[in-house]
């Protein structure tokens, strides 16, 4: 009774990831639906769920599925969010009007309906606004009278020129994006200045407090990692373009030439696997492991980044990532690209931990390694930097007391009637 009665009273968002099926993002790492609601953690989407519940909100994963036959609700292990799959399909055509079409009339609107009733939803947070998906929640969210939110998290292309003449509508329909990257804002105000968007700077969370680092000296002694080598670390999907991949590898190639003894861990799985394999054999880059799986185990990537030096990350396009987070609370310096939402984490450049290069500088990276490399008295003081980061911007009860106020009733009419703009 107790518990039905907390589920009345507290705001209740649902929140929608990517993607025409859930499949989508699962089959290129190799993870199952069940695996999803069992053994994932962290990233955006349960950070947000997380962050959400420290501000008292209760938070409702809502995906589709090729997987399920009817509604099926499932329970998140470690947040206990209920996880609701309907069934679903995806749209088979390349990117045009014809898969934006397909899109729309394949969202399972009388499954999502349900989810959003059965769980007395007060609101939608959709992950990506320039998706065709997006749209489709947006018609939902006013048949049913719910406020609809967006989150930034990478997608920032309109896909198809039907998508150009709807989005301007269904944006206009939006209580508010949640965007962390400055980028993406200028975008925004450029492409979309005239509806006057109401836009919130909230950042990804982190758990802090979880993502500490223990001994270096006993995480190599565990890994059976060299003791006194230099060793770079990176970890997430295995995606060769966005992820700057090749980049990463050609930089490693001239850094090592001088620092042989050096090792780079990469550690992840993804659409690209064998492709990278094959990079990675082609180029013969030396001290190189990759380990070829998507790591759900906390504690184990915890010793993996407590045993390294410093962490590396080479986008080409992201939103705000989780993954540098995570090594910049276990006190790692990070050497970045400036890919959108990158430059944000690190505000201030190396007060913030980070070293921060151009996209597609492979020179850039090697040299920021070396610099890196070379003083063990930089390292630890871009680490101190970077823990120092996380704690003040990133940790999951200021994060969710911003969406929280962000996606507030009272907060959004107040902000509409003023004319919407930018909260911080």
């Amino acid at each position: 009774m107790a518990s039905d009665l907390k589920r009345e009273q507290a705001p209740t968002v649902a929140i929608f990831p990517w993607g025409d099926v859930v499949e989508e993002f699962l089959d290129p790492i190799g993870l199952t639906l069940e695996d999803f609601v069992e053994r994932m953690t962290g990233g955006w989407l349960f950070g947000y769920v997380a962050a959400l519940q420290s501000a008292g909100w209760r938070a409702v994963i809502v995906c589709a599925s090729e997987q399920v036959a009817a509604p099926r609700r499932l329970v998140h292990r470690e947040t206990g969010a209920a996880v609701w799959a309907v069934p679903g399909r995806r749209a088979e055509y390349p990117y045009s009007s014809r898969r934006s079409l397909t899109q729309w009339l394949r969202t399972p609107w009388g499954g999502f309906a349900r989810v959003l009733r059965e769980e007395r939803c007060t609101g939608l947070l959709a992950q990506e606004y320039e998706y065709a998906r997006f749209d489709a929640l947006a018609l939902l969210a006013m048949a049913m009278r719910l406020p609809i939110f967006a989150t930034f998290q990478a997608g920032d292309v309109t896909l198809s020129p039907l998508e150009c003449r709807v989005r301007p509508w269904t944006l206009r329909r939006s209580r508010g994006l949640v965007v962390a990257s400055a980028q993406e804002r200028s975008r925004l105000a450029a492409t979309y200045g005239r509806l006057r968007l109401r836009i919130g700077d909230i950042p990804n969370p982190i758990d802090g407090e979880e993502w500490r680092a223990g001994s270096k000296s006993e995480a190599r002694a565990e890994l059976g990692l060299p003791q006194d080598s230099f060793i770079a670390i990176s970890h997430g999907r295995i995606d060769i373009r966005r992820k700057g991949l090749d980049v990463l590898i050609e930089a490693w190639l001239r850094f090592s030439a001088v620092r042989r003894d050096a090792c780079l861990l990469l550690i992840g799985s993804g659409q690209d696997r064998e492709e990278f394999a094959r990079l990675l054999a082609s180029r013969g880059a030396s001290g190189v492991t990759w380990h070829s799986a998507y790591v759900t185990d906390r504690p184990l990537m915890r010793r993996w980044l407590s045993a390294s030096d410093a962490y590396v990350i080479t986008s080409r396009v992201e939103g705000m990532p989780v993954a540098p987070l995570e090594a910049m609370a276990c006190g790692l310096p990070v050497v970045s690209t400036r890919a959108k939402g990158l430059p944000d984490i690190f505000a201030d450049g190396e007060q913030s931990g980070g070293i921060l290069v151009r996209c597609d500088d492979a020179e850039g990276v090697a040299c920021a390694l070396e610099r890196l490399a070379a003083s063990a008295g930089l390292r630890e003081t871009l680490g101190g930097a970077a823990r120092a980061r996380i704690e003040a911007r990133f940790s999951l009860s200021a994060v969710g007391r911003a969406l929280a106020d962000f996606m507030q009733p009272s907060g959004v009419e107040a902000s509409m009637r003023s004319g919407g703009g930018a909260s911080s």
